[in-house]
């Protein structure tokens, strides 16, 4: 399967969004902790922190474009100080949820339980939770044209860790730490290591064309485990010979490959039920909300609730340009159906 540009750009803005945020497989998650001018702790979550160098330590993360408020670029350039907190698996929930859209002012620690703490003077905030924290200055604000995304990067002032963690040679052990990575937007997944190789040397060059093993030694490249014992059949020479087991094994297999097709079947109607109820919903509320003009097949509109009334209408005006109750936008398609629409990943993508 081959997908060029053309069908890359054709895909549906929330598909397209997901699919080229995994397509480069697992990033690091942490929480980027800021304070504002006015004394209001911020966190964010990020998945884009990268190493830029070591002399002088430096990091660095993408900042998506500047066309809604971000609370995070605003403090880092007010202070000109931020933290970058790894996440653990203890506290992930928490942690997902501070991408959620928040007010200015309002603090995500506040919001979804972490704690505030304050190390060394510092003056930005760090994760309480977190085992990792890094205290950074601005270094660099690089604008990115290509897309109006920017790289700030940060030089290391102090870190703090526990020492358990730092091996012998100076690397951070991420497995012990509990710590998570992310591919697409929320999908995470466990960290753990499974080989250390030297630093990488011209005339140390392996050589791989070399058997590492010999031809009776069951190994799979792919986990990098020796299998023998989770094969179906022997690997050694004194070994029995395979032989067919006949027409119950037949019998079994298909039972078995039944009963995950059933299943398979009976999740998927569960799930086409619940998205039917989920429509009918969104539908019912829509279509009994105030509207005064004829909606157009394809556009957002933003539905709001009015003050001190129990009734919605619906409107053109995005939230972020006036102030109420808002509840969500949605898009008519053309079989006159609403449909519910992310406006964040509208506005980043």
């Amino acid at each position: 399967m081959v997908i060029n540009q053309a069908a890359l750009l054709a895909f549906e803005s929330t598909y397209r969004l997901k699919l080229v945020n995994s397509i480069s497989g697992y990033k690091s998650v942490h929480l980027v902790g800021t304070l504002s001018e006015a004394g209001s702790t911020n966190v964010a979550l990020f998945n884009s922190v990268v190493h830029i160098g070591s002399n002088p330590p430096q990091l660095g993360f993408i900042m998506r474009p500047l066309t809604v408020e971000r609370h995070t670029y605003q403090n880092i350039i007010d202070t000109g100080f931020f933290t970058i907190n790894h996440v653990h698996k203890s506290f992930l929930k928490q942690a997902h949820y501070t991408s959620a859209k928040f007010k200015d002012g309002e603090s995500e620690f506040k919001a979804c339980n972490l704690g505030v703490e304050y190390l060394s003077n510092f003056h930005a905030p760090f994760v309480a939770e977190s085992n990792i924290k890094i205290a950074l200055k601005l270094a660099k604000d690089l604008p990115i044209e290509t897309n109006g995304t920017r790289l700030i990067v940060g030089e290391i002032q102090f870190i703090s860790v526990d020492e358990d963690y730092i091996e012998l040679d100076g690397q951070v052990d991420l497995q012990k730490a509990n710590d998570v990575c992310v591919t697409g937007l929320n999908q995470y997944s466990s960290v753990s290591k499974f080989v250390n190789y030297p630093y990488a040397r011209v005339d140390e060059l392996p050589n791989f064309y070399a058997k590492e093993r010999p031809d009776n030694v069951s190994f799979d490249k792919e986990t990098q485990t020796y299998n023998s014992s989770l094969l179906p059949y022997g690997t050694n020479i004194g070994a029995p010979s395979i032989k067919s087991t006949g027409v119950l094994t037949w019998k079994n297999n298909g039972i078995t490959s039944f009963n995950h097709t059933f299943n398979d079947k009976i999740e998927s109607l569960k799930k086409n039920y619940q998205k039917l109820i989920d429509e009918y919903q969104i539908n019912e509320l829509l279509y009994n909300a105030k509207i005064s003009f004829e909606p157009i097949v394809g556009k957002v509109y933003h539905l709001y609730a009015k003050e001190n009334i129990d009734e919605q209408f619906l409107s053109l005006i995005p939230p972020s340009h006036w102030n109420k109750k808002y509840l969500g936008s949605y898009k008519l398609a053309s079989d006159k159906v609403w449909e519910k629409i992310d406006l964040e990943e509208i506005e980043n993508n």
